[in-house]
């Protein structure tokens, strides 16, 4: 009778050991969860402000060709005015 009261007290310990060790576990478990819940929240908010970066290099690159353009035109115009008046254009303007 002692013997199995001896074997109970053993197989109690050992499963109070085990619950112990398991609840460890649970806990370094959702620790780690935490960590890796907070590594993924600073990744989103990372790719967030990248795509944010990118839109606006879009938009500035967008912009400059626009400005380009706009300054080309610009400068055609200008340099047309300067231009004599071709032979054709005389001929038009003396035939009126």
């Amino acid at each position: 009778m002692w013997k199995q009261l001896l074997d109970f007290g053993k197989r109690l310990t050992s499963l109070v050991q085990k619950a112990q060790q398991h609840e460890d576990d649970i806990k370094h478990l959702q620790l780690h969860e935490a960590r890796q819940d907070e590594r993924i929240d600073k990744l989103a908010e990372a790719i967030q402000q990248l795509a944010f970066a990118l839109q606006h290099d879009r938009d500035m690159s967008a912009r400059d060709r626009e400005n380009l353009l706009l300054r080309l035109e610009n400068a055609l115009l200008r340099f047309e005015q300067r231009l004599p008046a071709s032979a054709n254009e005389d001929n038009a303007i003396d035939s009126n």
